[in-house]
């Protein structure tokens, strides 16, 4: 089963520029029906880049081109990157920059896919989108990455759930 924010801070951890460690956090987990104010409370004690896990636990379900039910859970991940107030130039920047880190996560994704590692066998590529976000809390702006996972549906009734 894939495990967002789990591989969402080993990303954090090992890509550079985040730089994430137990003594210095530039990772942050939410669900994304989390108070947003909750979030921001807690960018603003984060200083440079941070890389946001989202997983408001939704999901669809499909039948469409497949011969079983599957579940497709959404995922989200944010870079976002301190910029300077009210500086266009900064800002767009900023989001440049985040993009580029992102990419380098869409990158190690495919490779994961590829070699069937931490469930990203089960990645929607189509699924996947990038756009822009901010401001957030002390003038954080970046880029935010969508994406789908394809599980099939196993068909188990668990009796201990039925009276």
């Amino acid at each position: 089963m894939y495990k967002h924010f789990e591989y969402s801070e080993f990303l954090a951890r090992h890509l550079a520029p985040i730089r994430h460690t137990d003594t210095d956090c530039h990772f942050l987990r939410s669900d994304e029906v989390e108070e947003i104010s909750d979030l921001e409370a807690r960018i603003s004690s984060i200083r440079d880049y941070v890389l946001v896990a989202i997983d408001g636990h939704n999901s669809d379900f499909s039948w469409i081109n497949s011969d079983n039910l599957v579940n497709i859970p959404q995922y989200f991940i944010a870079v976002l990157k301190q910029s300077e107030t009210g500086n266009i130039d900064a800002v767009h920047k900023s989001k440049a920059d985040c993009k580029e880190i992102l990419m380098q996560i869409v990158c190690r994704m495919m490779v994961d896919r590829e070699e069937e590692r931490n469930e990203l066998q089960f990645l929607e590529v189509d699924s996947m989108t990038m756009r822009g976000v901010g401001p957030m809390s002390e003038n954080f702006y970046g880029v935010m990455l969508g994406f789908n996972l394809r599980r099939p549906v196993q068909y188990f009734i668990n009796e201990s759930m039925w009276v």
